[in-house]
């Protein structure tokens, strides 16, 4: 299978910020594109199913925080429920979960590397996490010819 093409959207789930990626319509170019502060009130659903919703993506990717060793704590359970939320809202596109371990640091020696010192990095850490999860799904897939992460389906959680 080669690489499908069509826009994608990438999200780096945290329990403030969530950042956000999305690639040109041909999924080939990755782009930072916002971070969204996550509310009790679930504001955060509706902005990220807005954005998915203008984007008409056919695959959004979301990054699933595994500890170093491999297990799953309470941040991978929060970005899989955020997972079924976003399937529950959004049908049509592939929505799966891919491993993230590093991808933080991997940002932050990114942004290191533009010369973008720890006091100038807010935001951008996040939306710069998410387009690394973003390009490493596309790579696998271009690489592996499988469909990256583990798919979310419409159900309970």
């Amino acid at each position: 299978m080669a690489r499908r093409p069509g826009p994608r959207m990438g999200i780096d789930y945290g329990s403030v910020r969530i950042g956000v990626a999305v690639t040109d319509p041909a999924g080939r170019v990755v782009f930072p594109k916002t971070v969204v502060q996550v509310d009790k009130y679930e504001g955060h659903i509706l902005e990220l199913v807005q954005i998915a919703e203008e984007l008409d993506p056919i695959e959004i990717v979301i990054g699933y925080p595994k500890h170093l060793k491999g297990t799953s704590g309470a941040s991978a359970k929060a970005a899989r429920a955020l997972a079924y939320e976003l399937k529950a809202e959004l049908p049509k596109p592939r929505i799966c979960l891919v491993d993230e371990r590093l991808t933080t640091n991997l940002a932050h020696a990114k942004l290191s590397a533009q010369g973008i010192d720890n006091r100038q990095r807010g935001d951008k850490i996040d939306q710069v996490a998410a387009a690394i999860i973003l390009e490493t799904s596309i790579d696998f897939e271009e690489n592996t010819g499988s469909l990256p992460g583990e798919t979310i389906s419409r159900g309970k959680f």
